[in-house]
């Protein structure tokens, strides 16, 4: 499959295909690159859904305040429970935008905090 490599990055904001936790299928949605390894990307997934959530799942999401200037169209979270890889060989990744440095700072005490 096709990357968009040119502009993909540690800390960019991509779409691609993201299996689900248990193994069941898939869903194209956006994603948060953590690391570039190889062939592999790791991420952690961007969701809209919030609100339903239990306590501790809560605890576990980053919000990102600056949402439209990373490319997303409604008011988002960084899903840290889990990280996802992706293979650049069998996705299409598709970059869409950055976190603000006002996100990139706070992304980064977050994480000091809940991992």
């Amino acid at each position: 499959m096709r990357i968009c490599s040119v502009e993909l990055s540690e800390h960019t904001v991509v779409i691609a295909k993201i299996t689900y936790a248990d193994g069941t299928g898939s869903k194209v949605r956006p994603a948060f690159v953590i690391k570039l390894d190889g062939n592999l990307v790791k991420t952690y997934r961007i969701t809209s859904q919030y609100e339903q959530k239990s306590d501790y799942i809560k605890s576990k999401y980053f919000e990102i305040i600056d949402y439209i200037e990373a490319g997303l169209r409604k008011r988002s979270w960084i899903d840290t429970v889990q990280a996802y890889n992706i293979n650049v060989n069998e996705t299409k990744i598709r970059v869409i935008g950055y976190l603000s440095g006002r996100d990139e700072a706070r992304l980064r005490d977050f994480l000091e905090q809940v991992l």
